[in-house]
């Protein structure tokens, strides 16, 4: 039905403000924060991209009252708004949330955007378009076993009459082996989703680790439906952390995109080093970094040095969107928990892409961030 996020958005306002108007003791928290990049891309030999964008400027409202925790924030960055989350959260044993939100699938995708050193996502994330859609999820935690699963429908910005569903679910488990300055994160997670329509076919794509930069492995719209299996795995030790995902999509193609269903692949290895800091970890998501000595209490701040090895596969039976390998070193300085100046350089190799054959890609990228609460 026609303008139905725009309904639903209704009714999530009305259910926000609510209990706001009949309780005394809302606390409520207001804060911004801001991406400024510098990128540089060279493509097949070609200079594409050389220059700054505000990559993001998010202005953001939540709260809570008793049980009851809202969050949103909108992004005000480019030429369009962009509401990003938007979502209340109903606690209890089982947590349960409504609104626009990040889909429980994959384990960079849902942690906070404070806790890599990575300028760009990981092609499991990108090629599979894990992101923030409207819908409803419940969250329950087992001791050291966390379970999450929804039910959602297109972005809520996202106003076309588009009839798009899916269904996501994750398990993850962690433990210390090694004491508190130890995790081991094992997870698993899965995604259905349809597009309900020969005209919002799925395609499938990842650039070469920078945002201005074009898709270099990508297909056509061809997917009716697909089936998102991911698999996590992390290692913390003080201040050093692994962290690795694989996805299989299973592609369900519309009779007059292909003969054959393709099995997309996509995987990424990465390692960071902290110095005076380390990442966060809870309930099965990384959260923000932590910095022991801010400058503003009178330390240097906190350094991390991290690489990444990262594969997008979309050549599979008829299907030819190319191989993509990228290796992505990288170094962040931290002013405190809130500010930090990351670098990046990302060198990716091509194998059978639509644009660009075999050849490779280069891309450069630094970014300045600021949070203010």
């Amino acid at each position: 039905m026609k303008y139905k996020n725009k309904i639903l958005l209704s009714a999530f306002a009305a259910v926000v403000m609510t209990p706001l108007t009949q309780a005394e003791d809302v606390k409520i928290k207001v804060g911004a924060h801001a991406f400024l990049d510098y990128e540089s891309v060279e493509v097949a030999g070609n200079d594409l991209v050389d220059g700054t964008e505000l990559r993001l400027f998010r202005v953001d409202v939540g709260g809570s009252v008793g049980d009851y925790v809202f969050k949103s924030n909108v992004d005000f960055a480019g030429d369009d708004v962009k509401v990003k989350d938007l979502f209340v959260d109903f606690k209890g044993d089982t947590t349960i949330r409504f609104g626009n939100f990040k889909i429980p699938n994959g384990l960079e995708q849902p942690s906070s955007l404070y806790a890599t050193a990575f300028a760009e996502g990981n092609s499991v994330s990108k090629i599979n378009g894990l992101g923030r859609q409207l819908g409803i999820a419940a969250y329950r935690s087992f001791g050291n076993v966390h379970l999450a699963g929804g039910v959602f429908g297109a972005d809520v910005n996202d106003l076309s009459d588009k009839d798009i569903y899916s269904v996501s679910g994750r398990a993850a488990w962690s433990l210390e082996p090694m004491g508190e300055d130890s995790v081991l994160h094992l997870g698993v997670s899965t995604r259905y989703r349809d597009s309900g329509s020969s005209d919002t076919l799925f395609s499938y794509g990842q650039k070469p680790g920078a945002n201005s930069a074009p898709k270099t492995v990508k297909t056509s719209g061809i997917g009716d439906s697909d089936l998102f299996v991911g698999l996590e795995a992390a290692w913390l030790y003080q201040g050093f952390s692994l962290q690795s995902e694989f996805s299989q999509t299973m592609v369900d193609c519309a009779a007059t995109t292909c003969s054959e269903d393709p099995d997309f692949q996509a995987y990424y290895v990465d390692a960071t080093y902290f110095i005076g800091g380390s990442r966060t970890y809870k309930d099965g998501l990384f959260k923000r970094d932590k910095v022991f000595n801010p400058v503003g209490d009178g330390g240097w701040g906190a350094l991390a040095f991290s690489a990444r090895y990262d594969v997008a596969d979309l050549n599979d039976a008829v299907v030819m969107g190319g191989r993509q390998e990228t290796v992505v070193l990288g170094a962040t300085w931290y002013r405190d928990n809130f500010v930090r100046i990351m670098a990046n350089y990302a060198h990716s190799e091509f194998e059978d892409t639509p644009a660009y054959g075999d050849e490779s890609a280069d891309a450069f990228i630094l970014r300045a961030q600021i949070e203010l609460y």
